[in-house]
């Protein structure tokens, strides 16, 4: 423990260093602004968050699913990549609407894919063309304005992808902020 952080499960016990991971500054104003931050950081492509995490926490599956991927107790940095949506495509049969498609959920940034379903006169479904992949966490859900399509998304980047970092190992924390998720 030092003046550059504190074992208290709270924005003031963040390492000062922590805001470094996104090129801010080592202030103790930026390691405020990054603890339990799930937001994301378009610029960088990536939501980073540094969060007090307990033995409890750090070994109790049920009450966080990162319990797994953390390597121990202490100050953890939690980053979630982001990455757009590559390829989109329709199953086979699958019929609708000359329309767009609607992407839900995904954690997306300020930026949603955008597609556009064409069809036939039968209805028939001809192609899905990608007008922009848009900026996601995860995989998004990709829905039909109508019809029975199910969409296959391919996504790129590094959306899907979430790496825990322990910036301080402690075998204690007091406090009980914000869960590691």
């Amino acid at each position: 423990m030092s003046n550059l952080w504190t074992m208290t499960d709270a924005n003031t016990g963040v390492p000062i260093y922590a805001g470094t991971a996104l090129n801010l500054a080592p202030t103790r104003a930026n390691a405020n602004v990054i603890f339990a931050n799930a937001n994301v950081a378009q610029a960088f492509s990536e939501a980073v968050g540094v969060y007090g995490v307990d033995t409890e926490e750090a070994s109790n599956t049920q009450v966080t699913p990162a319990a797994t991927k953390m390597a121990h107790a202490g100050w953890v940095q939690r980053t979630a990549g982001m990455g757009a949506v590559l390829t989109i495509s329709a199953n086979a049969v699958s019929y609708g609407t000359n329309s767009f498609v609607t992407f839900a959920a995904g954690g997306t940034g300020s930026t949603p894919a955008n597609a556009t379903v064409s069809v036939a006169t039968n209805g028939l479904i001809q192609s899905v063309t990608l007008n922009s992949g848009g900026l996601y966490l995860t995989t998004p859900t990709a829905v039909p304005v109508s019809g029975n399509a199910t969409f296959t998304l391919t996504m790129g980047g590094r959306a899907n992808r979430t790496q825990y970092e322990t910036l301080v190992a402690a075998g204690s924390m007091t406090g009980n902020g914000a869960v590691i998720i």
